[in-house]
């Protein structure tokens, strides 16, 4: 069993040797020092448990623990003081303490309330696992290391923890609605939900609707309620993306919404309250549209709280090997290929590329490449659009169908035909099942084909479905 790694800060020695000793034979491993400066000096991702005096040589404990709390946030902090007031145990509280002991304190009380603070550690350590391992199988990671990126990762990390209404800009395919999930998973929203619409793609006579909801009967096509959005969005986070499309007028309703955080479904005069945060995006310039009429600036200004924009990707040099090959190995695992690799002339060629799509196109570039190169290696020729272009689905299915023929050939009576088709099927169908994410229902859309005939084909060949793997966790 992994050993509770408990740092004291006290200046009293005697109290911090009866400490040191009592939580040794509980099996701690215990470190002592008798300054702030020293104590959090030797806190480590590993520590679980601080003990922290009020009263120290090098300045206030208080202080300590609210710097504690922000460099190390998993771990926990007991206070113990002789110089116990009620002021200082409310503001102790109000910092973040887990516990506050006056001197002299009960040895095994201590014990207790530490072995109770170390139970609540690993728990926080293995929920945070819990939800990484969830988020990374949801969200694509944003990945870089240039100045340009780290800016934005910086600005993630201020922005997180307040909850305010950010605007993320920057041209298309740069990666807007990745910022605005890393705000939500970083937040104290992360246990609701992310709602991402895209105004762009909704005719404008129903982004009303999809945003406040309606009830049944509000229009002719309403034959049932419709919950909407915002209502939907209820405790977790909002993201209006391409927001410079929204109507004029449908621009005043947002305002009172975001002013008094309640709403009206489209016909009913029932009024509704939703506890959302609201982050917008877009790839135009919002001053420009306000100059010229068409958004409005009480709306701009109810935006525009903290702006965060997106660098380019030709602006990102460093980043633009790295994000190659972690959608390589995204594309390997999609697709079920071999693990390929890039030239040295296809690097050379993603550095020199001038990325007008931004990492969105290096991401397809990369997933039509390794679908459609031969053998192991990606040159710069599978890259190219032109090349792509060029290469049919016979010249796909002609280098993987060669090593079926040698075994074929030894059989009196060979059967490839049935067995390439089966492959092509099997191998089609599991691709659509896991874009999908196991919704059958997209999936049948995107093969069109009917849902019992995918259904039969997904018991045929025992294809697993992502969310069947999901229920059984």
């Amino acid at each position: 069993m992994q050993r509770k790694e408990i740092v004291v800060i006290d200046d009293d020695e005697s109290i911090a040797w009866v400490v040191k000793s009592a939580l040794e034979q509980h099996g701690c491993k215990v470190a002592t020092k008798g300054t702030i400066s020293r104590g959090i000096k030797s806190i480590k991702d590993s520590t679980k448990v601080v003990l922290l005096d009020l009263v120290l040589p090098d300045g206030s404990g208080l202080d300590a623990l609210t710097e504690i709390r922000e460099m190390y946030p998993d771990v926990t902090v007991i206070i113990i003081t002789a110089h116990g007031r009620m002021q200082s145990t409310i503001e102790a509280m109000k910092r973040g303490a887990y516990d506050y002991l006056e001197k002299p304190f009960d040895i095994e009380e201590l014990i207790l309330i530490i072995d109770r603070a170390c139970r609540d550690f690993d728990l926080r350590r293995e929920v945070k696992s819990l939800k990484k391992e969830v988020f990374a199988g949801e969200i694509p990671q944003m990945i870089g290391k240039s100045p340009n990126i780290v800016r934005v990762f910086k600005q993630i990390g201020r922005v997180a923890g307040k909850d305010i209404t950010v605007l993320i800009t920057g041209e298309s395919g740069t990666g807007k609605e990745l910022v605005a999930r890393a705000i939500h998973f970083n937040s104290d929203r992360s246990d609701g939900r992310f709602v991402a619409v895209n105004l762009a793609s909704i005719p404008a006579n129903l982004i009303e609707g999809e945003l406040f909801g309606w009830v049944k009967g509000a229009f002719s096509e309403a034959k049932k309620a419709y919950q909407g959005k915002i209502a939907y969005a209820d405790g977790g986070t909002l993201f209006l993306d391409e927001i410079a499309e929204l109507d004029i007028n449908l621009q005043a309703k947002l305002l009172r919404f975001m002013q008094d955080r309640e709403f009206a479904p489209l016909g009913s005069n029932d009024v509704k309250k939703a506890d959302i945060r609201i982050m917008g995006a877009t790839n135009r310039d919002l001053k420009k549209a306000v100059e010229e009429g068409r958004f409005r600036d009480d709306l701009y200004y109810r935006f525009n709280v903290v702006e965060i924009k997106i660098p380019l990707l030709r602006n990102r040099h460093e980043d633009i090997l790295p994000l190659a090959r972690y959608f390589l190995k995204l594309a390997e695992k999609k697709f079920h290929t071999e693990e390929k690799q890039l030239t040295r002339d296809a690097k050379k060629f993603l550095q020199h590329y001038d990325w007008p799509g931004n990492v969105r196109e290096l991401e397809n570039m990369i997933y039509k490449a390794v679908v459609l190169s031969s053998g192991t290696t990606i040159e710069e020729r599978d890259l190219s659009s032109d090349e792509i272009a060029r290469f049919t689905i016979k010249d796909f299915f002609e280098e993987k169908i060669k090593r079926y023929l040698s075994e074929m050939a030894k059989l009196e009576n060979g059967n490839l035909y049935e067995t390439i088709l089966c492959e092509v099927e099997k191998a089609i169908i599991e691709i659509a099942v896991d874009y999908t994410h196991g919704n059958q229902l997209k999936a049948t859309r995107i093969l069109g084909i009917n849902r019992n005939t995918l259904h039969s084909k997904i018991k045929e060949y025992k294809i697993k479905c992502n969310s069947n793997r999901k229920k059984k966790k």
